[in-house]
């Protein structure tokens, strides 16, 4: 079977586009950076500064600047002598635009341009310092070596700490010995002539008498007699024995340098400790979102007998952050807006030095003593910053730290949409068959993937577009995939895509909505098959919350009524049913309205005794109410009536050259959706959105669109 469209294009060696069935055997590229969809220009400029960035370490590499951290007991050059700053990127965008995806891929793409161009990671080790116990050394070494120099170290220790600890343990062994002998000796002597009958010399004054005449056969009153006379002997032997076994657990509880485990995982031992590890050569790339200080910049564990001097070393107590992990590599952080403080400053340092001492960060470390005063030599963390967030962090980002990434980096605004042309289309079968392999769901038919376009297109709100906020198509991607599974098909088919975005997949603003609208269908004073009425429209509205996207539309019962003031009498334009605040859409729509009144008949709604009611209105703001609003007044001050079957939305202007302009508004295709479920035959529009915003095809109920007030009037009044 073939196609002959020509919607996805002609064949080409990647893939058979004009005759492929399905998306079965589409080449998912290995590549992590080709998964990125729609955001080409975002793509360039990561990968001009991963060229910035290569060109820096190139330049180190050459001076070989870690040379000077080679050994950790040489003074280190300060950063400013030898290491330039940036460059770092912030990603800008709405949610679901990739910018989480556009971060990870970079990893993968730095460490294939790490190999083209020669470029090495290192390790880093921290040592004890023995002139300075509480600022610990550091040493920085090629990656794979830190385990190789913590293994010669310990096997060195190991050696030279052989014949102490075993002279140690042979001292224990011999004091227990020579106790146990000397009450051994005693108890030989008390018990062995007892049981022989033997004739003993008694210092006690009873020599030359048997034992058993003696004491008359009352062996306890022998025994005891006889440890007195011998308690020297057992008093020394008990000495003995005990010092040894105190002395084996003493030096079980300091380790005696023995690598037995310390507070928080650390070793107890003074060999070095490796604080950054990239012996596997990959690039290293850490997602520090939500991380506090001592995740970010590490913190010294707290060790209770670290007072005493039976603690763990300094250097074995400390931990890295993950600025310090991230050392050649990728720092991301999502959702910036939420570093502030002490943590924005701290990255501050980081970004302009290329590195940090690690000290106590940890909130909650147990104590404040002397032993929590450790600092480390700085640590390096040269890292690629990777730091991403919606619109609304341009003004959360703390002020100096957005000063530094767009001096020494580049700001990136992500797209929420790309042309609707076949190579972006042929990108949206590529998004499908990637989310296909990793989800692990059936392929879609050719079919479905042309109504997943067109779902793309609807949801970019233009018709020349597609969206590339692609997590909403997530959700249809995979609930569509279940419910063809579910049904045994083969594929992936409209029907299932259908199904998925009208029962499944509906935003939670939706779902609110035919929520409020089921519950008060009973008491709804919409009502779109009566017949013509003067004074009373539907006007159409969406709502949506401060941090979402999403929207779901509504209709809107508006009514006006206009009656002469008396001469005692002064006029008003009162609108009820929505809060009119000052400079708010409303009120701006309400004057507009006015004006436009006072242009198209010689007198102000003020002149007049005038009200407009917004019926069981729900949170309405924005400028569409200026159009429902103007023709409700028009019906009353013409007495000509309003189609109930027609519902309308559109910005009202001031006129100029006689002509009143109705300019678009957003959310259009919500709009339209809210008026087809509750039963409108037809839905005025601006004719801008009309043209650029929407399909007529997507809809069963009829869509014009209006250019003028004019326009409107002719459609809507009978």
């Amino acid at each position: 079977m073939t196609n002959s469209d020509d919607y996805f294009g002609e064949n080409n060696k990647k893939w058979n586009w004009k005759d492929f069935e399905s998306t079965l055997g589409f080449p998912i590229s290995a590549e992590l950076l080709d998964w990125v969809v729609g955001q080409d220009k975002a793509i360039e400029e990561a990968k001009l500064c991963i060229d910035e960035w290569v060109r820096k370490l190139c330049w180190l590499r050459d001076k070989e600047w870690w040379k000077d951290f080679e050994k950790p007991m040489a003074i280190k050059p300060q950063p400013k002598d030898w290491l330039p700053a940036g460059p770092f990127l912030l990603l800008l965008g709405d949610a679901g635009t990739g910018k989480s995806l556009l971060g990870r891929a970079m990893s993968s793409y730095m460490t294939k341009v790490y190999k083209e161009n020669n470029l090495k990671l290192y390790d880093v080790l921290g040592w004890r310092n023995p002139t300075l116990p509480s600022e610990p050394k550091i040493s920085i070494h090629p990656a794979g070596e830190g385990k190789k120099v913590i293994m010669g170290s310990m096997l060195k220790t190991k050696k030279k700490s052989f014949a102490s600890k075993w002279g140690f343990k042979l001292l224990q062994y011999f004091l227990f010995g020579f106790g146990l002998t000397l009450i051994g000796i005693t108890l030989y002597s008390i018990i062995v002539p007892w049981m022989s009958n033997a004739q003993i010399f008694d210092w006690s004054a009873m020599a030359n008498k048997p034992i058993q005449e003696s004491y008359k056969g009352n062996f306890m009153q022998y025994l005891i007699e006889k440890i007195v006379t011998y308690s020297p002997l057992v008093l020394g032997g008990a000495s003995l024995m005990f010092f040894s076994i105190f002395m084996a657990y003493l030096g079980k509880m300091m380790g005696n340098n023995s690598g037995t485990q310390g507070i928080g995982g650390a070793t107890n031992s003074n060999s070095p400790k490796l604080y950054i590890d990239n012996s596997s050569g990959r690039v290293p790339f850490l997602d520090a979102t939500g991380h506090g200080s001592a995740q970010l910049f590490g913190s010294i564990a707290w060790d209770p007998y670290q007072t005493g001097g039976l603690g763990t070393p300094e250097h074995q107590r400390v931990t890295v952050g993950d600025v310090h992990r991230a050392h050649l590599g990728i720092l991301f952080i999502d959702e910036i807006k939420n570093l502030i403080g002490m943590e924005a400053i701290t990255l501050l340092t980081v970004l302009e030095d290329g590195q940090l001492p690690v000290a106590l960060r940890s909130q909650f470390h147990g104590g404040d003593t002397a032993a929590m005063s450790v600092s480390t030599e700085p640590v390096p963390a040269m890292v690629f910053l990777i730091v991403a967030g919606n619109l609304d962090s341009i003004a959360q980002i703390h002020p100096a730290l957005l000063d530094r990434i767009q001096g020494y980096g580049k700001v990136v605004y992500m797209n929420n949409n790309m042309f609707n042309i076949v190579e972006n289309r042929q990108k949206i079968v590529q998004f499908i068959s990637q989310e296909v392999k990793r989800f692990n769901l059936l392929p879609f038919s050719r079919e479905a993937c042309k109504v997943m376009v067109n779902e793309a297109r609807k949801k970019s709100g233009r018709n020349n577009k597609l969206t590339t906020k692609f997590r909403p198509m997530i959700s249809i991607i995979k609930t569509s995939g279940v419910l063809a599974s579910n049904e045994g098909s083969k594929f992936v088919e409209p029907k299932h895509i259908n199904e998925a975005i009208s029962e499944h997949c509906k935003n939670i603003h939706q779902q609110m909505m035919e929520r409020m609208i089921t519950n008060m269908k009973d008491y709804l004073v919409i009502d779109p098959s009566s017949k013509p009425k003067i004074g009373q429209i539907y006007g159409l509205a969406v709502y949506h919350t401060d941090n979402s996207d999403d929207m779901a539309g509504s209709v809107l019962s508006v009514k006006a009524s206009i009656t002469e003031k008396n001469k005692k009498e002064e006029g008003y334009f009162n609108v009820t049913g929505v809060e009119v605040k000052e400079n708010s859409y409303i009120q701006q729509s309400i004057a507009k309205v006015s004006h436009v009144i006072q242009q198209k008949y010689g007198f102000s709604p003020f002149d007049k005794r005038c009200h407009i009611d917004f019926a069981q209105e729900h949170g309405v703001e924005g400028p569409s109410a200026g159009i429902t609003m103007a023709l409700a007044l028009v019906s009353c001050i013409t007495k000509k009536k309003i189609r109930q079957d027609i519902a309308v939305t559109g910005e009202i202007n001031i006129g100029v050259n006689n002509e009143i302009i109705v300019t678009p508004i957003g959310g259009a295709h919500e709009k339209i959706t809210a008026a087809q479920k509750l039963g409108f035959k037809k839905v005025l529009i601006p004719l801008k959105n009309y043209e650029h915003s929407i399909d007529p095809k997507d809809y069963t109920i009829k869509v014009v669109g209006c250019r003028t007030l004019e326009d409107y009037m002719r459609e809507i009044l009978c």
